[in-house]
């Protein structure tokens, strides 16, 4: 597999894995339910999805 071969790959799955992330919390957030996260320390936190999903929009769009 060449370099840019292995570059396309990886390009593909990162968006894939970005899309299917996107999918779960605005899924999780019409449902009102609740994502589990770890911390820093691995400790899970648990968040309201709709409070996730507004999280992760205001980082994604900066």
């Amino acid at each position: 597999m060449s370099e840019q071969e292995k570059r396309e790959l990886k390009d593909k799955l990162e968006k894939g894995l970005k899309q299917s992330y996107e999918d779960l919390l605005r899924r999780k957030a019409a449902l009102g339910q609740d994502m589990v996260f770890a911390d820093k320390n691995g400790t899970p936190r648990v968040v309201p999805a709709k409070e996730a999903l507004k999280d992760y929009e205001q980082r994604s769009h900066k």
